[in-house]
Parts: C-alpha cells; sequence; structure tokens
C-alpha cells in the first residue's frame, strides 16, 4: 500500500467537531464526514484485495488489476484527506491570528 502522505493537525479517529468549532467553522461538519468516508474506504479496499498488505520485506505484492486500481484510489484518498487536514490547519492559524 502507499506510504501516507503528508498529514498537518489531522483530527483523531473519531473525534467530531464541536458545536464550537462548527459555530465559527460549519464546514468542518462535511470534511469530518469524508473523512471518515475515506478511512472506511481505505479499510474496505485492503480487505477486499488482500495483496495491498505489506509483506514481511516491507514491499507490496500487488499483482492484480483490481488492486492496482485499488492501491490508486487509496493514494487518492490519502491525497484528499492530507488536502483537508491542511485546510483544518489553515482554519486554525487564521483564527489564532
Amino acid at each position: 500500500m502507499t506510504a501516507p502522505g503528508r498529514t498537518r493537525r489531522r483530527r483523531p479517529p473519531g473525534r467530531l467537531p464541536t458545536p464550537q468549532e462548527l459555530a465559527c467553522t460549519p464546514e468542518l461538519a462535511i470534511l469530518s464526514a469524508i473523512e471518515t468516508a475515506l478511512d472506511l474506504a481505505n479499510v474496505a479496499l485492503v480487505a477486499a484485495q488482500p495483496e495491498l498488505r505489506l509483506r514481511a520485506d516491507q514491499r507490496d505484492a500487488v499483482s492484480t488489476v483490481a488492486a492496482e486500481t485499488a492501491e490508486r484510489v487509496i493514494g487518492c484518498a490519502q491525497a484528499l484527506a492530507s488536502a483537508i487536514a491542511d485546510y483544518r490547519a489553515a482554519l486554525l492559524d487564521d483564527l489564532l491570528f
């Protein structure tokens, strides 16, 4: 599986935005839902394509078209999750200054 991208100030798994956070930045509601969906999609893709799991030599054993495509989807999901984390960090930076 592709290594996770850079994630800045990503929310802890399962942590929902507080009412106070949503009052200032309501878009965090849907972004939180998207992050959860991305996490679930990644886990489901690895479960459906076991060859995406790392082998003992830390290398992928991707061998099917479906697994290769799933790996690309995971990479895109990680990129989106990183962009959301960057957005959240930018919001926090804007609120602090």
